[in-house]
């Protein structure tokens, strides 16, 4: 996704209380179809978890008599639009990158165009979780049910697989869309405003033309950061979502003015985009996306820069079980006595600690990023005692379950350090 400083505006108040609004370009509409599991298969007893399989997976001695083994990757989304009302149609999926190897995800739509999905290192050995945006042909959709025909390839891996934990087709409606009329949504207007504040913090609230429709707005920023998301990029809209809902956004609020206060302290960089995700009160499955408010000068630092430190090379892949020790190392590029504050970033995949009290640790110290076993995606942000730091800093994993156990995902633990400027 492309940032530009297009459409930013300072307002003429005092640099210590600067205010910034956004440009003249129109956020959009969107309406969203979400799978409902279930449907293709006719088998209540089914895994629900949508499984995709690379072709060799039916004939395997072993793996072809799994459930799993039946899933046929069609996935059906029910979608009724017609196509020649929408000006954008766009798949987003929740998706776990699968076993460690796995090759060429893809998806086809409707037996029309087919569509890779973003490679982000799976298929390099790499344990992964990502939540790829695709545009599609509007001609590739229907109204009613679409088919949307997963697939991959075994790779290197012992059985090509990754699972999509959520998918849907997002309609893009155009100002004077029938229905946006028929629930007089085609004037709304909404823009996000930002205000720096005192403690390194900006004040971020949503101006509207209709607040009183609105149920809740959830703020999503543009910085220079750790990689949650796992799209490979620092410097990105950072967030994603986790079971439909955002998950790691800036905030969300359900009141007017709709604001929300930014903690920037442990932010990198000094530039940042702001833009919001409106929900409405009475138009389910309808939101609107704000335009960017694009450029806008983070807090400055008091005396102090803030840095991402990641690992330089860890495991392939970083996941423990039955009691497979895993580790990372991450170098300081500063002496540990001159770091003020540190956190540690790290997005896990939970499938089991088995009997292991602490399945993480830090330099010997436990820090907790993992749950109960329930198979999902925890980001964990954990405060740090930077007494704790060496310049070499060790990182372990330790599951000693017999099958899934626990997966660290790219880009692997980081340190966010904070240091005199």
């Amino acid at each position: 996704m492309h940032f530009t400083r297009r459409g930013f505006l300072l307002s003429a108040a005092g640099a210590a209380a600067a205010r910034f609004r956004q440009g003249a370009s129109a956020g959009r509409f969107w309406r969203l179809w979400w799978y409902e599991p279930g449907a293709e298969h006719g088998n209540p007893g089914f895994n629900t978890r949508f499984r995709v399989n690379s072709p060799d997976t039916s004939l395997h001695p072993e793996f072809g008599s799994r459930a799993e083994a039946r899933s046929s990757g069609m996935m059906q989304i029910f979608m009724p639009e017609d196509p020649r009302a929408l000006d954008a149609v766009e798949l987003y999926c929740e998706l776990w990158g699968g076993h460690p190897g796995t090759a060429n995800k893809r998806v086809s739509i409707n037996g029309r165009s087919l569509y890779p999905l973003p490679e982000n290192g799976t298929a390099a050995g790499h344990c992964t979780h990502s939540y790829p945006l695709i545009p599609l042909r509007r001609d590739d959709v229907v109204n009613g049910y679409n088919a949307l025909q997963f697939a991959c390839d075994k790779g290197n891996t012992f059985w090509g697989h990754f699972i999509v934990d959520n998918a849907c087709l997002r309609a893009g409606l155009a100002r004077g869309h029938a229905d946006l009329k028929r629930l007089a949504l085609d004037g709304f207007r909404a823009e996000v405003r930002a205000e720096q504040r005192g403690g390194e913090r900006l004040a971020v609230w949503l101006e509207s033309n209709a607040p009183d429709r609105i149920a809740r707005v959830d703020y999503q920023g543009f910085f220079e950061g750790y990689d949650e998301n796992g799209d490979g990029l620092a410097r990105d809209w950072h967030g994603f979502t986790k079971n439909r809902r955002p998950e790691a956004w800036l905030g969300a609020a359900e009141a007017a003015p709709f604001g929300i206060e930014w903690d920037t302290r442990m932010i990198p960089g000094d530039r940042c985009g702001l833009r919001a995700q409106v929900a409405f009160r009475d138009a389910p499955g309808i939101v609107y996306e704000t335009a960017p408010l694009e450029a806008i000068p983070l807090p400055p630092k008091q005396k102090a820069r803030v840095i991402c430190v990641t690992a330089a090379a860890l495991p392939v892949p970083f996941w423990s079980r039955a009691g497979n020790r895993k580790e990372a190392v991450i170098e300081l590029p500063v002496a540990p006595r001159q770091v003020q504050r540190a956190q540690l970033h790290i997005v896990a995949w939970d499938g089991g600690r088995g009997t292991v009290k602490h399945p993480f640790r830090l330099n010997g110290q436990p820090v907790e990023v993992c749950g109960a076993g329930k198979h999902d995606v925890i980001y964990s942000v954990r405060e740090l005692p930077p007494a704790i730091l060496e310049r070499r800093n060790v990182s372990e994993l330790m599951s000693d379950t017999d099958h899934h156990g626990i997966e660290v995902m790219l880009p692997g633990p980081a340190l966010m350090l904070r240091c005199p400027d």
